[in-house]
């Protein structure tokens, strides 16, 4: 057997939960310290065992077909039990240890978390936190992450928590636009204003529907898919935007619009997997998580 080749058996089962994940044969094979020529011998090989074809060929990548489709719903919560066995294996005495991949929205993470990363370093050190915020909300029953903090209501993966808190989001404008401009303090002025739009992004959809209610549907010129690079372009002047209390207030450079009356908020939801809601790793960041947001309930809330 070729030194590349690896063993028959779960591994044929792990690669193709990784092509699945990727649609690509060679970001699979990065993932998995594997070539890409290894990874497409191993789909070949198990397409063959089972006698059907689990992927087509797609401008876009790999796509699953109705047989691969099944396939990963029967191999997903054997992936998750493993994961499981090894966190538990690993542990030391119960010391906590391992990789928790963690998906939050950039801003939670830049605004929130990050401050607080290195009191849970100190407390648990044998700990890796791995932050996902490209493609938030992850899944967790596609293995993207082991924790996801999602906002507007708890999806329908099937996950066990619990809400921790609320989120505000209110408008914002920098002081120079302000000065500028002014503020609008009606509902018809509001056109008469440079508002930023919401891009890409489907966890921006209920920010944008709000946006386009207080704003009676004002016409837009930009729109970003990233609450960063929109609180960016609050800051250098160029509109006004929605954003998460947790990002506006941030900056001392930007003020809110009518506090009192453009303000909402939601649910904050801290999740995982029932398999995995009990293993060292992951219960130490939960309990880390939920603690700093109990503690931080009023700044989350923006009030």
């Amino acid at each position: 057997m070729n030194s590349d080749d690896a063993e028959a058996g779960w591994d044929a089962y792990r690669i193709f939960l990784a092509v699945a994940e990727a649609q690509s044969l060679s970001a699979a094979g990065r993932r998995l310290g594997l070539s890409h020529a290894t990874v497409g011998r191993h789909v070949a090989a198990l397409e063959k065992t089972l006698g059907t074809k689990l992927f087509i060929r797609e401008p876009a990548g790999y796509a699953l077909t109705a047989a691969g489709d099944r396939l990963r719903s029967e191999v997903e919560p054997m992936a998750i039990a493993a994961e499981r066995a090894m966190r538990a294996a690993t542990a030391d005495d119960g010391e906590p240890r391992g990789t928790v991949r963690v998906s939050t929205a950039p801003g939670i993470t830049a605004h929130w978390l990050v401050p607080h990363l290195p009191g849970f370093h100190a407390q648990f050190p044998g700990v890796e936190l791995d932050f996902v915020t490209e493609a938030w909300p992850a899944s967790v029953r596609r293995r993207e992450a082991d924790i996801v903090i999602r906002l507007y209501g708890p999806g329908e993966e099937n996950l066990v928590g619990r809400k921790i808190g609320r989120l505000g989001v209110a408008f914002y404008a920098s002081k120079d636009y302000a000065a500028k401009h002014g503020l609008p303090t009606k509902r018809e002025e509001w056109e008469e204003h440079d508002i930023l739009g919401f891009a890409g992004s489907s966890a921006n959809q209920e920010l944008a529907r709000w946006s386009a209610h207080v704003t009676r549907n004002a016409p837009t010129h930009l729109r970003f898919s990233s609450q960063i690079d929109t609180a960016y372009a609050v800051l250098a002047g160029v509109g006004i935007s929605a954003l998460t209390c947790l990002t506006g207030d941030a900056y001392p450079q930007l003020l809110r619009i009518s506090p009192e009356k453009l303000y909402s908020s939601t649910d904050i939801w801290l999740l995982t997997h029932p398999d995995l809601k009990d293993t060292p790793p992951v219960r130490a960041a939960m309990d880390f998580i939920a603690a700093r947001a109990k503690a931080d309930r009023a700044r989350l809330a923006g009030r």
